[in-house]
């Protein structure tokens, strides 16, 4: 009896410190990565997104190119633009020639295109789950899931697919509470490029005929 309750308490143990090595393993590699993005001035990113919604069995997808230069981004796809500067955000859509101007404050966004690469820097806890070799790339998954009011959170949890040598986020997958699936494909990354000042602002008088939707 003694004997089995001295294996138990082994099992239990063991098991305990799986998971905090995998804690502990996980908050490495995100810190380097995170140091990493942050030491960048900008960044671009060559990207395709999937989208699986609650139902179906066939995803959705488009291509598109992700700039980010501190609190500002600029989203460029087939169907829309989304553009920042950090206070105003415009959402253009390109097949009925409308924009959508709203306000913005990061504080209040979990997950947004200036923060992708950055979010598990606070308000997640985060676990190493497992590595893989593809084409002798070496890749660290690491699954993340909020902190607090989890049941208010519109997601459940994170998915990142990091490089391991470049310290980069090659893809991420969200997994929404309605059942929706969405997940970021990164094929390219290119640091420190130069940007105009008016790169992340947006210009309504340049499109002749736009329809203006003013939100703030």
């Amino acid at each position: 009896m003694l004997k089995n309750i001295f294996t138990s308490v082994l099992i239990l143990v063991s098991v305990a410190s799986f998971g905090q090595d995998n804690i502990r393993k996980a908050n490495k590699i995100l810190n380097q990565v995170s140091r990493s993005y942050k030491s960048a001035k900008s960044l671009k990113a060559n990207f395709e997104m999937q989208i699986l919604e609650p139902g179906s069995k066939k995803t959705t997808s488009e291509k598109g190119i992700l700039y980010i230069k501190g609190d500002n981004f600029k989203v460029e796809m087939s169907t829309v633009d989304i553009i920042c500067d950090g206070k105003t955000q415009w959402y253009y859509m390109k097949d009925v020639n409308e924009v959508q101007i709203t306000n913005y404050d990061s504080k209040t966004q979990d997950i947004s295109p200036n923060n992708i690469f950055t979010m598990y820097d606070k308000g997640f806890k985060s676990a190493w789950v497992e590595e893989k070799n593809v084409k002798g790339r070496m890749l660290d998954m690491i699954e993340l899931v909020p902190k607090d009011n989890q049941e208010r959170k519109e997601y459940t949890k994170v998915k990142l697919t990091i490089d391991r040598v470049a310290k980069e986020i090659v893809q991420s997958e969200i997994f929404f509470r309605s059942g929706r699936n969405m997940k970021y494909f990164v094929s390219q990354q290119v640091r420190n490029i130069n940007l105009a000042a008016n790169f992340f602002s947006f210009d309504p008088s340049k499109k002749a005929g736009i329809v203006i939707v003013d939100l703030r």
